[in-house]
């Protein structure tokens, strides 16, 4: 149906009443006929000014749905989502886990300033199609007052670009310590770093740290580490100074998912109040919804 068609069939949606009150009036004018030839002829228009009303309504509402579906369902491009570069300096990955030191051999960094909101992080999860599912504020075992998201982008040694995101829900104080939080850190890899992954009992044994697989799917292993107060294991965050325009790097302490699926690598770590057993069993169902979506 070319635009002049539906030009015409969306004015006679836009007329609709005066065509209605104009045949009326016609009626009323015209004498009556014998009893067959007048319900004949009312019977006729009836259908006609019924016929041209649903062209009309058909004509208009494949427009109104493709327009929701599109925006709906668009994937922004990535400077469209991001678009003020700020400073910065390295990036964050696992210091436990060594299979993922090659994430810290990024080259040509840039920082972007984190959007804000839980539309804005919908917005960036939609533009990754299905390999970020975000889970609304008020399923999670916290009430955070932050929800923002990062980007950060580099060239790694084999010249290969790489993209990592951070979705943050954060609980900050007054003076901007962070009290509770959970961050879901995405990177994009051309390969699994699990599949070299050998878990070292003499590490565990030596240092009293559990590393325990908690199971993604019946496929690719979840591997969780609980926080170890009085161990030196640091978990490496992202941050935002707005008065500097700087994004920094938080050095602290947490428990921590890690996994790889379908070309991400996903670390997780969090800070939450609650009994450790039951808490870790809530964050897990969450990861699993956030990187499988069910």
């Amino acid at each position: 149906m070319d635009k002049h068609t539906m030009r015409a069939l969306q004015d006679v949606s836009t007329h609709k009443e005066a065509i209605i009150q104009k045949v009326l009036h016609q009626m009323q004018q015209e004498s009556y006929p014998s009893k067959p030839k007048w319900t004949y002829r009312a019977v006729t228009i009836m259908i006609t000014c019924s016929i041209l009303l649903f062209i009309a309504w058909q004509a208009a509402q494949p427009i109104d749905q493709v327009a929701t579906e599109v925006n709906e369902g668009e994937k922004l491009p990535f400077t469209d989502l991001f678009q003020t570069e700020v400073e910065g300096k390295n990036t964050t990955f696992s210091q436990f886990f060594p299979i993922a030191n090659y994430l810290s051999q990024a080259k040509n960094i840039k920082y972007y300033a984190p959007l804000q909101g839980f539309e804005a992080m919908q917005s960036v999860a939609t533009s990754l199609g299905n390999a970020v599912h975000l889970t609304n504020s008020e399923d999670l075992p916290f009430k955070p007052n932050i929800q923002e998201v990062y980007a950060v982008t580099s060239k790694m040694d084999d010249g290969s670009q790489q993209t990592q995101f951070q979705f943050s829900f954060k609980e900050k104080s007054y003076t901007g310590v962070d009290l509770q939080y959970i961050n879901f850190t995405v990177t994009n890899v051309d390969r699994n770093p699990l599949a070299d992954y050998v878990k070292s009992q003499n590490i565990e044994d030596t240092l009293g740290i559990k590393v325990s697989n908690v199971e993604l799917n019946f496929m690719n292993p979840l591997l969780f580490r609980e926080m170890t107060p009085d161990r030196d294991f640091t978990y490496i965050y992202y941050n935002y100074d707005e008065a500097e325009k700087r994004i920094y790097q938080m050095n602290t302490r947490a428990n921590e998912f890690y996994s790889y699926y379908n070309g991400y690598v996903y670390h997780i770590g969090y800070q939450l109040d609650g009994v450790s057993q039951e808490v870790q069993e809530k964050m897990a169902n969450i990861v699993r919804g956030f990187i499988l979506g069910n």
